[in-house]
């Protein structure tokens, strides 16, 4: 059995599509002939919070744990200094002395491991290799100072290693557009160093094709792969048998709103629509989103007329969460052509079987899927989303729901995918 060890500094019980990506390796590749050796920090202090990231873990000793042939290695976390002096003062304290802490933890943790509060995992993993062996390293980023482990640890012990990207990191879209000294030091200083680091390694991995030519562009040697983040089946199986509610059209949007998202493209069209159909019995929902309030501030700034349509709530578990969407009769999902970042969401949305609505058509990665599984509707302005609506709303009032036409998407779910990395260890 091939052993591969993963850098996978989030990881559940932290919620985030970064920790289950790895997670899904961690519960799938024993299936396809793989032990996974995650290295991760205790997560034991969630407060479901931006705070999460800051807070000492509760346990302070590593622990090792296998589970058949799965193994995973916790390693502690202590807040650093500017950590501490934001949970002890708040935000609005000492912002310059957190500034310049922040500074110099970004810039110098690469050359200096002193600077690097994540070090502690290149020690546990390093002490984890000096009586075990494995035939492979991962590092997935971000963040991408796991990078430099894995490559380290590799030329140590002589084993090749892969860098799996979840985003681009100096490439990615909205770095591009930094300007000033952030702009030097992603253009210079953090390239310098991605260039490193992509060159030794044996193959590199993204979630999205569209990074692959931006990444060989940076270093044109380099073997790409495409390793999908995805639904698990099981959490989707518990909600098949939920159907979509018919006493209101409801529309739900799951997940982060970022401040590049086309959003107001989104309620333009939505505003349109009610214009022209005022009599419609609608809702939006957004889940989750009151975890980002100002993002809720956002949605009801926009246009007071439609506020009455729109919900929100706090962050839901996932049971409710899935089951909310599954009653509903359209899914939204944000995006924006000029940040061409795949939206973890649809997969969910496909499996789920609901017709989506994109706002605004990316012109890269989602609209490949959206168009190969006939997923619904990819819109490029506040024009096309109206209408959109207007055709989802007017079956919605002949049959009492919006029948999905997806097809072509079970390859997509996580555990499909992990059999695909399990293949790419194959070949190495």
């Amino acid at each position: 059995m091939k052993r591969i060890l993963i850098f996978a500094h989030d990881f559940p019980p932290y919620n985030s599509v970064g920790a289950f990506r790895p997670y899904s390796w961690y519960k799938y590749l024993p299936e396809a002939g793989v032990h996974p050796i995650i290295v991760t920090r205790h997560w034991d202090n969630i407060q479901n919070n931006p705070l999460d990231y800051v807070i000492s873990s509760n346990a302070q000793e590593i622990s090792v744990v296998t589970e058949g042939n799965a193994t995973i290695i916790r390693v502690p976390y202590k807040s650093n200094l500017r950590d501490r002096i934001l949970l002890n003062y708040g935000n609005t304290k000492y912002v310059l002395v957190r500034k310049i802490l922040s500074f110099l933890a970004l810039v110098l943790a690469y050359p200096v491991s002193l600077f690097d509060n994540k070090w502690s995992l290149y020690k546990a993993a390093n002490n984890y290799l000096k009586s075990n062996t494995v035939d492979v390293i991962l590092a997935s980023g971000e963040p991408f100072i796991l990078f430099k482990y894995a490559r380290l640890l590799a030329k140590k012990y002589k084993v090749p290693y892969l860098l799996d990207y979840r985003d681009g990191w100096t490439s990615k879209d909205d770095n591009l557009k930094a300007s000033g000294l952030n702009r030097i030091l992603n253009n210079y200083w953090f390239r310098f160093f991605e260039k490193k680091y992509l060159r030794d390694a044996k193959l590199v991995i993204t979630s999205n094709p569209f990074e692959q030519e931006k990444l060989k562009h940076l270093v044109s040697s380099i073997q790409t792969a495409t390793v999908f983040n995805g639904y698990i089946e099981e959490e989707i199986e518990e909600v098949k048998q939920v159907q979509q509610k018919s006493d209101k059209f409801r529309i739900a949007f799951a997940g982060t709103i970022y401040a590049y998202h086309r959003l107001e493209d989104f309620l333009e069209g939505f505003s349109i629509f009610m214009q022209r159909n005022p009599e419609a019995n609608t809702e939006i929902h957004f889940l989750g989103i009151e975890y980002q309030p100002e993002q809720v501030q956002r949605i009801k700034n926009y246009n007071s007329a439609i506020n009455k349509y729109i919900h929100t709530t706090p962050r839901l578990p996932k049971r409710m969460l899935f089951t909310q969407l599954a009653e509903s009769n359209l899914l939204l999902v944000l995006t924006n052509p000029a940040n061409r970042l795949l939206p973890a969401k649809i997969y969910e949305y496909l499996a789920l079987e609901r017709k989506v609505l994109v706002s605004v058509n990316d012109e890269s990665d989602l609209q490949m899927i959206v168009n190969e599984t006939n997923a619904g509707y990819n819109c490029s302005d506040a024009k096309e989303i109206a209408l959109s609506l207007e055709q989802a709303y007017f079956e919605f009032k002949q049959t009492g729901k919006v029948s999905s036409t997806a097809t072509n998407y079970k390859s997509y779910s996580r555990k499909n995918q992990a059999f695909n990395l399990a293949k790419l260890l194959e070949r190495l």
